[in-house]
């Protein structure tokens, strides 16, 4: 799976190729499928360019109550009018009761006033709810005036290396310029024509730099000035600090990397935007995810205004920027009086401001602009759709979140608590630098340090304010979206809910993973967690657990399933019986034990080709080197696609659900999304791992009534599978159906499904809002407004179901 793409390695040596290997795993056909996709919306944003109407124009506007517009013409299927309607092909209770409430007068929301110290010395935020400072990168203390640094690895007092030759190991963060400190990124030396120049000293704390410099990322010299071999470098030194190199040239023989957030072109310097979670609502200055908000207004994303100041003012970064209309999503749940949404339903969700060491902090450490979200900014501040981030709901669903009805600042009155803190991004950031890791002594897993952040967490939590305790955690939701979940989740923390992509339930269980460096099952001690902690982990419950946890759908864009007929694109005929295209791990020695997807691609493949599916029975099985085309096209002409493991979850349940493929789903006693709440079985069909062999006999028992049957099921659910509620999110769904309705003459084709072609009614947002509000009961432990009892659990045994 991959972490995340769009980002075209600079490739001069062995070196920066195995390095590129240490950072990320890339599924060749994700990334491809969104080059095609990127190639295309860049010529259609040409044309809007060239039409003479704005972005904004292009984009289209957001309705006031943050939904998507009236479309051109009413839809050619009815949008669900009753609770049996919304409910179809539901397992349990849990889905109608939330469209029974009755909805109730929204209240204006609490504002805190409680003052800060030394005005977080002109560089945090103040949370007024409690008087607490929250501080940026480089800055700590109750009134952000203490140091707190991230320095390059082997950095001396000077900001330089100690000496290419003294110490021999390679880093990520070793720099052989001048580092800066607070995040540990590396530029050209200031005695460079393209060096990095600091503020001068006695400026005001935060000040920028008076010149950035060019970065260093990546670029470290093969060898010194005299020729001698420096054994953690790879470029020649004439190429970095030669006349003609990168930090002296105006146009260098050499171009190191640009991928700092904030900076672009084959130069990096050409200043755009960076991403910030909402982008501050427009009432802040984003500093590569940490809001400095304007005077006044305080949150995470900056949308609470002190008490007693007006919040009748528009958000005054809009004006300014304009670019970032097509990005903010209004919290609506902020408005005092509430004009949009004057009136609510539940579950109530208090959103956490958590401190910036476990949320910000992590952000702000990412070097990749690419990684830990799901959009950025490129020329002219265009907001783009990272080209995939397989952990970008973490973003998403933190913004939509924050955006929602279902809000709300009064955390008395809370359904439920959601945790945002950055355990997904954090994969991307570890072991790039000592900074951070709990503790600060162990470079262990991935898996361990993000679920060591989320145990401090909850300890935080627990310390600072009254309603982690009230119920246990319970009520505390946390999302693991990372490829094995929740498997290595504290036994202290596992009472929460957990919302992940992967459904694994059985007890005992060891990692899936090929890759090193997300295997949970090394033992680690410590002094500072209760003794050895796979026992306080793994070997405490399983991944998953359908009775309090919920395994949801990953993000994918509009445009990622275009071609399907939910969105009105035509229905091609489905004559490729069984479709996947992706990593087999083919290459030699790339998976020599074979423990990549359990076997299971690579078994298929071979089954594939030793028994001439392709011809015998128009199969498409094989990796982006052998199978081309349009991704989204062969699924939706695709009868059956198959949805097997990759070193986790793997989004091939998406894909197929979102095209109108029948999944054939390979793998035991794992649950794929929504298998605990929807009628799963009623439109797919999962085949035993021991199987295999006799996967193609198996599909072609399935009857022609059976097959219709679940192709009107598929039609009843898809919505469920894709993420709205983002303003960005929206607006491309209204893209493909406006481009689809355009090539049908003005009129969007009457498919089954295209009812919810671009609105949220019962996506996955809103599917998570109603069974928690059927879970209200459970978890409180009374009615709870008259909530029902909450869904029922299915289980995954790995036998055949039709």
């Amino acid at each position: 799976m991959a972490r995340f793409g769009n980002t075209a390695l600079l490739s001069a040596t062995g070196l920066l190729a195995l390095a590129a290997l240490c950072l990320a795993k890339f599924e060749a056909e994700e990334l491809l499928m969104y080059a095609e996709m990127d190639e295309r919306w860049e010529q259609e944003y040409r044309q809007l360019h060239a039409s003479g109407r704005s972005l904004l124009q292009g984009l289209g506007a957001q309705s006031a109550n943050g939904t998507p517009p009236a479309v051109a013409s009413p839809p050619a299927v009815a949008q669900p009018a009753t609770s049996k309607d919304h409910c179809s092909v539901t397992i349990g209770t849990w889905c109608g009761p939330f469209y029974e409430q009755t909805p109730t007068k929204r209240p204006s929301p609490p504002r805190g006033s409680q003052e800060c110290p030394n005005n977080c010395n002109g560089v945090g935020q103040c949370q007024y709810d409690t008087g607490l400072c929250y501080c940026p990168v480089g800055f700590g203390g109750p009134d952000c005036t203490a140091p707190r640094k991230r320095p390059c690895w082997r950095m001396g007092a000077d900001k330089r290396d100690e000496g290419w030759h003294v110490h021999e190991e390679w880093s990520h963060s070793r720099c052989a310029g001048i580092c800066d400190d607070t995040n540990s990124m590396c530029y050209c030396p200031p005695e460079t024509k393209f060096g990095r120049i600091e503020a001068p000293p006695g400026s005001p704390p935060g000040s920028p730099p008076n010149k950035t410099g060019r970065p260093m990322y990546w670029c470290q010299p093969a060898t010194d000035k005299e020729g001698k071999k420096v054994k953690w470098g790879a470029v020649p030194y004439e190429n970095l600090y030669g006349p003609n190199g990168w930090c002296n040239a105006e146009v260098p023989v050499f171009m190191c990397p640009c991928r700092h957030d904030g900076l672009i072109g084959s130069l990096c310097n050409i200043p755009v935007e960076m991403y910030c979670i909402n982008q501050c609502s427009g009432r802040g200055e984003c500093q590569q995810g940490f809001c400095k908000c304007h005077e006044g207004w305080y949150g995470h994303d900056c949308s609470r205004k002190k008490a007693g100041l007006s919040m009748h003012d528009e958000p005054d970064q809009v004006s300014r920027k304009p670019w970032l209309q097509p990005v903010i999503t209004p919290p609506i749940a902020a408005e005092d009086p509430p004009v949009t949404s004057p009136t609510r339903t539940r579950p109530y969700i208090y959103i956490y401001d958590v401190k910036t060491d476990f949320s910000s902090d992590i952000l702000q450490y990412r070097i990749e602009r690419f990684a830990c979200s799901y959009r950025h900014f490129e020329h002219g501040n265009r907001t783009v759709f990272v080209g995939y981030s397989a952990y970008s709901l973490e973003t998403l669903l933190h913004e939509a979140l924050l955006g929602s009805a279902h809000r709300t600042y009064d955390p008395e009155e809370a359904d439920y608590f959601y945790v945002p803190i950055m355990w997904a991004c954090l994969f991307d950031v570890y072991g790039w630098n000592p900074v951070p890791r709990w503790p600060a002594d162990v470079h262990g897993a991935r898996p361990y340090a993000a679920a060591m952040m989320q145990r401090l967490t909850a300890e935080w939590l627990n310390a600072s304010f009254p309603w982690y305790a009230r119920r246990g955690g319970r009520d505390h939701i946390w999302l693991t979206s990372t490829d094995e979940g929740a498997c290595c989740v504290w036994k202290a923390v596992w009472p929460g809910i957990f919302l992940t992509h992967w459904g694994r339930t059985e007890m005992p269980h060891m990692p899936n993973t090929q890759y090193h460096a997300d295997y949970y099952s090394h033992s680690i001690w410590h002094k500072e967690h209760p003794g050895e902690w796979l026992d306080q982990t793994s070997k405490a419950h399983p991944c998953f657990d359908p009775k309090k946890d919920l395994v949801i759908p990953a993000f994918k864009r509009t445009a990622h399933f275009r071609n399907s007929p939910y969105l009105g694109a035509e229905q091609q005929p489905r004559d490729i019986f069984l479709f996947f295209r992706g990593d087999l791990r083919l290459n030699p020695g790339q998976d020599p034990e074979c423990k990549y997807s359990r076997c299971i691609r690579q078994r298929l493949f071979n089954l594939s080709t030793e028994n001439d599916w392709p011809k015998r029975f128009n199969v498409i099985l094989g990796d982006t080197h052998a199978i081309h085309g349009d991704y989204s096209e062969l699924l939706a002409k695709s009868l059956f696609c198959l949805v097997p493991p990759g070193d986790g979850w793997s989004p091939r349940m998406e894909d197929a659900v979102l095209h109108g493929c029948i999944p054939v789903i390979i793998m035991d006693q794992v649950q794929v999304v929504y298998e605990s709440i929807l009628d799963v079985p009623s439109f797919s069909v999962r085949v035993a791992e021991k199987d295999l062999a006799s996967v193609i006999d198996i599909l072609k028992a399935v009857p022609q009534d059976k097959i219709k049957s679940m192709q009107d099921n598929l039609a009843k659910v898809w919505m469920r599978y894709r993420w709205l509620g983002t303003t960005m999110a929206d607006a491309d769904a209204r893209e493909v159906v406006e481009a689809n309705r355009a090539k049908n003459g003005g009129v969007l084709r009457p498919n089954p499904g295209t009812q919810f072609a671009d609105v949220r009614t019962d996506d996955a947002l809103s599917t998570l809002m109603q069974w928690l509000y059927a879970k209200i009961p459970e978890i409180h432990g009374s009615t709870a407004g008259g909530a029902t009892a909450g869904a029922a659990a299915g289980g995954a045994t790995g036998s055949v179901v039709h």
